[in-house]
């Protein structure tokens, strides 16, 4: 099987002088997204070699009770609680509790057969054929799932009257895997899912303001989440900005989105794992490599992240959204050990683009496209050659003699594919050299990366990675 490495991650130097950016402070683009969509309360951190290097509270942690946001304020983190629960699953691994091979089945031995071929390690990166149970109902239109659910045996009935979406370990679809997970904890350890993280993660990593969520629990500080409502969204009854939807209590606290803590303590559990404080070497590059499917394809669905080759840095993100009101965001690049922290309590109120902006401001080579000088473009035939590319990515029809061996065919989802496809037009916007730098894809070194516009239904911006024959080794979509 192929290995994933990417090497001398940190071209701050040779990019800042190639590139021509007016970047805004981080108070600025925070203050702009908070400005933009009204967002009540807002917690942000950036560091660096585990130091904080900025780290600022905005707003109310409560709006009817004007309760300031502070850096002990208690933000619900949505689904970056799944990192949480992949650090368990690959302690008990470390343990000899279980084996990332083993078959679902022997943990929960009444889920139906199609089950038996789905393995611990495909429930932690999205390639077990599983739904998502948050979209068995129309996510906008019906809260009726996790409303009725009263209990984890419950909602795993409705994920056993499911059929598979696919074979497991030969495709990938965001899931509800780490959910199923939080059962096998249970069912291994003998305790509930809070009491092992507590006495396994929150503990030893002196998490001393962390949770599993449960409406009825006293939590300290505890961050209240609100909704832009619309009439056709619930049956709600409320138009406007109101209050989180309410759920049933066992859906606050589920193993895929039941994390509440602070910023701080937030930056702990992460130092905790790129330290090493946590776990060993072989669990590290586990959860902080992209994994593979069954044919050895990698895919980007890592333990409790999704993996980038980003303009030349492997980063690792995962957002979190979550109904009952809150949007959160973490952006690591773990071999820097650098890392950005964004927790509010308005539920779809994030960009990406903003992380990114921040990130532009430590590492220029990330920053947004749309924001640099447009270049000449000295090879206009390479992009028209490229446009070919984007227009056939979707498809079986891609140029071959393009791609270099190790192309990373199963890493961008079908849906940014299509979008991809659908360009009309490509506009050059900068090529860099990075051939006297140590940057290798999919054990590829790169010597050139191209940054293009693309113009579909709206304007998107891609880069294409290519080695030393000018063949494409990764394809990113960094805004």
């Amino acid at each position: 099987m192929r290995r994933y490495k990417i090497i001398g991650l940190n071209l701050f130097t040779f990019f800042l002088s190639s590139l021509c950016i007016a970047q805004e402070s981080v108070d600025q683009i925070i203050d702009k997204r908070i400005e933009e969509r009204n967002i009540p309360g807002f917690a942000f951190m950036v560091s660096k070699n585990g130091q904080i290097v900025e780290e600022g509270y905005r707003g109310l942690s409560n709006v009817e009770l004007n309760v300031p946001v502070t850096e002990k304020s208690v933000f619900a983190i949505a689904s970056m609680s799944k990192a949480y629960t992949a650090a368990a699953i690959l302690l008990m691994a470390e343990k000899g509790e279980l084996d990332l091979d083993d078959s679902v089945k022997k943990y929960i031995p009444e889920a139906p057969q199609s089950w038996d071929a789905i393995t611990i390690k495909q429930l932690l990166t999205h390639s077990s054929g599983l739904v998502d149970d948050w979209g068995l109902y129309s996510w906008d239109k019906s809260n009726e799932l996790f409303l009725n659910s009263q209990t984890d045996s419950l909602i795993l009935s409705h994920l056993f009257d499911t059929d598979l979406l696919f074979t497991p370990g030969t495709n990938v679809k965001y899931s509800c895997g780490p959910f199923v997970l939080g059962v096998v904890i249970e069912r291994i350890s003998g305790q509930y899912y809070e009491e092992y993280l507590k006495e396994f993660i929150f503990r030893p990593l002196e998490l001393t303001n962390t949770y599993v969520d449960h409406p009825y629990k006293i939590i300290p500080n505890r961050v209240s989440g609100y909704f832009d409502y619309d009439t056709t969204e619930f049956n709600a009854g409320v138009s406007g900005r109101g209050n989180g939807i309410l759920m049933a209590p066992v859906s606050y606290g589920r193993a895929d989105v039941g994390i509440r803590t602070t910023a701080r303590d937030l930056l702990k559990f992460y130092n905790g794992l790129l330290s090493g404080q946590l776990l060993n070497e072989k669990s590290m590059q586990i959860m902080f490599s992209p994994p593979t499917l069954n044919n050895g394809d990698f895919i980007s669905t890592a333990p409790g992240w999704m993996i980038w080759p980003m303009s030349g840095n492997l980063v690792a993100e995962h957002s979190g959204g979550f109904r009952t009101g809150f949007n959160s965001h973490v952006f690591m690049i773990p071999k820097e050990n650098f890392i950005i922290i964004l927790l509010n309590n308005l539920q779809g109120s994030l960009r990406f683009a903003t992380t990114q902006q921040i990130a532009g401001n430590y590492y220029p080579e990330i920053s947004l496209l749309s924001q640099r000088e447009i270049k000449i473009d000295e090879s206009p035939k390479v992009t028209a050659q490229h446009l070919e590319f984007f227009q056939s990515i979707a498809s079986d029809a891609v140029n071959e003699t393009l791609l270099s061996d190790n192309y990373p065919k199963s890493y961008l989802s079908k849906s940014l594919k299509r979008s991809l496809a659908s360009a009309k037009s490509i506009t050059f916007i900068d090529q860099v050299d990075v051939s006297s730098k140590d940057v290798e894809l999919f054990e590829v070194k790169i010597h050139k990366i191209r940054y293009y516009k693309l113009k579909t239904s709206k304007e998107i911006y891609a880069a294409i990675s290519l080695d030393k024959d000018g063949k494409i080794v990764f394809v990113d979509h960094p805004e």
